[in-house]
């Protein structure tokens, strides 16, 4: 069957600065991840669900991605000529749609982009597994340092300074976040304030959420 379960990441966001390595997912096995997830987020899941996200611009731009990150880990002569393929693809691409997510950047698997107003950008950065974009005019600064697993990015979220994102994050629409993100929080507004933590998940202190909380700033 296409969509088997995937194996481990080829790398694992840690907050506390550390970036753990494990042994390195190959290109297929992340691009079943990701449309699998894309399939069963889809709002209209049926036998066409596969086609329509392979004709989504988000789909495209993640597997424009993954061609990327496995042609620059080629011999050399072979990578030479992917990367001369690469190149324009990836240009023209941003050009025509508006998403661009560099080679770069260290992405686990599972990400998906519901976009068709285009209008994102992804930094070279360390991004976990599961992440989600929906809607457009997403951006987000060269300097930013990480982003954790299972985040979902709101349309209109900009990313300002060497922040890290933390895992399970949200941002709502419009957000404008200049400041760390810790596990499990909202953030909303502009200024983006930390709305509330995820209903059910821990809290720092070991116990169970309230579903509020302190603005950040």
């Amino acid at each position: 069957m296409f969509f088997r379960s995937a194996p481990t990441a080829d790398v694992t966001v840690s907050l506390d600065g550390a970036l753990k390595r494990r042994q390195p997912t190959p290109m297929f096995e992340n691009v079943r991840r990701d449309l699998r997830r894309a399939v069963l987020m889809n709002q209209d899941p049926g036998r066409t669900a596969l086609l329509r996200e392979l004709f989504n611009p988000g789909t495209q731009a993640i597997l424009l991605y993954r061609f990327g990150r496995w042609a620059d880990r080629q011999v050399a002569p072979l990578r030479f000529a992917l990367r001369l393929l690469h190149f324009p693809l990836t240009y023209c691409f941003a050009w025509r749609a508006g998403i661009y997510i560099p080679i770069g950047a260290e992405i686990g698997p599972g990400v998906v982009i519901h976009t068709w107003g285009g209008g994102v950008f992804l930094p070279c950065a360390r991004i976990g597994r599961d992440l989600t974009i929906i809607g457009g005019g997403v951006l987000m600064d060269y300097d930013t340092r990480e982003i954790g697993d299972e985040v979902k990015i709101g349309p209109g979220t900009k990313v300002v300074g060497k922040i890290r994102i933390g895992n399970r994050v949200r941002t709502g629409p419009n957000a404008v976040i200049q400041f760390d993100v810790p596990d499990d929080m909202i953030a909303f507004g502009n200024p983006a304030r930390l709305i509330r933590r995820v209903v059910g998940r821990p809290s720092a202190g070991g116990g169970k959420s309230s579903g509020s909380g302190p603005p950040a700033h």
